[in-house]
C-alpha cells in the first residue's frame, strides 16, 4: 500500500545514468509527478532543447530544486571503452556536473542505491563529487519497491515515513500463520496439562471437570491462543 501525501510545491531534480537505473528513476519519477506535478520534477536531459547550453540549465534547475535524487545503480562506476575510467571521472560527465551543481546548492541531496549497489567510497569518484558519499543513502529494491519508494517520498518531502499497520504489511495468509501457530502452541500446552494431570492422578482431565467443561477449556485456549498470535504479528509488522 502506497502513503497518498499531499501534493506539495517542492521541486526535485532527479540525477541518474540511461543504460542504468532509468527504469527505477522513471517509476519514481511516475510517483513523483503525482504529488509535485510534472513540471516540479526535472527528469531527464532531453528536456534540454537543442542549442541550449547544458551546464547553465543544469545549473539553472538545481538552484529551483529543494531536492536532488541521484540514482546510483550497478553500472554507475562502470568504465567507458575509450578511457577505461569511470565516466564520473570525464569532466563531461552529464552525471558528474549535476551531482556537482547539486551539492553546491542548498538543497537535500538524497542518494538513492538501486538494486544491489553500493555507495560509491571517496576514492572512486572525483574530489569535486566526493561529498555524496557521505550523504545517507536511500534504498530502491525490486522486492520492496512500493516500501522503498515510499520511504523516497517521505524523504523528499520532509515527513516521516508512514508506520506500516497490520493490514498495510500482513496479507491475509500471513495474519492465518500466525493464528494457526498461536492456536497450536494453546493447544500444545493444554495437552501437556492434560498429560501432567493423568500422571498425578492416573485419569484422564475429563473425569475430573466433565467432559463439556473439558470441550469448552480446550476450544476457549486454542482462540485465545489464536488471538495471541495475531497480536504477536500486529506488533512485529507494527514499525517495519
Amino acid at each position: 500500500m502506497i502513503v497518498r501525501l499531499p501534493v506539495v510545491p517542492k521541486k526535485v531534480f532527479i540525477s541518474y545514468r540511461r543504460d542504468d537505473t532509468a527504469a527505477a528513476a522513471g517509476r519514481v519519477y511516475d510517483r513523483l509527478s503525482q504529488l509535485l506535478k510534472r513540471p516540479n520534477v526535472f527528469f531527464d536531459v532531453s528536456a534540454i532543447g537543442g542549442g541550449e547550453d547544458f551546464v547553465s540549465r543544469i545549473e539553472s534547475e538545481i538552484s529551483e530544486s529543494h531536492v536532488a535524487l541521484v540514482f546510483i545503480g550497478d553500472k554507475w562506476l562502470e568504465a567507458s571503452g575509450s578511457t577505461g575510467k569511470a565516466r564520473i571521472w570525464d569532466d563531461a560527465d552529464h552525471v558528474r556536473a549535476e551531482v556537482r551543481a547539486a551539492l553546491t546548492s542548498p538543497l537535500l541531496v538524497l542518494p538513492v542505491l538501486v538494486g544491489h549497489a553500493r555507495m560509491p567510497k571517496p576514492e572512486q569518484v572525483p574530489e569535486d563529487v566526493q561529498a555524496l558519499t557521505t550523504k545517507n543513502a536511500l534504498l530502491l529494491r525490486h522486492e520492496s519497491f512500493d516500501d522503498d519508494t515510499e520511504n523516497i517520498l517521505a524523504a523528499v518531502l520532509g515527513v516521516p515515513a508512514k508506520t506500516r499497520s497490520w493490514e498495510d504489511k500482513g496479507s491475509a495468509w500471513k495474519k492465518a500463520a500466525y493464528a494457526l501457530g498461536g492456536a497450536v502452541a494453546a493447544g500444545f500446552l493444554v495437552l501437556v496439562a492434560a498429560l501432567l494431570h493423568f500422571w498425578m492422578l492416573a485419569r484422564p482431565l475429563s473425569a475430573s471437570i466433565g467432559a463439556p467443561l473439558t470441550t469448552l477449556l480446550l476450544v476457549s485456549v486454542t482462540l485465545l491462543g489464536a488471538w495471541l498470535g495475531l497480536s504477536y504479528g500486529a506488533r512485529k509488522h507494527k514499525v517495519r
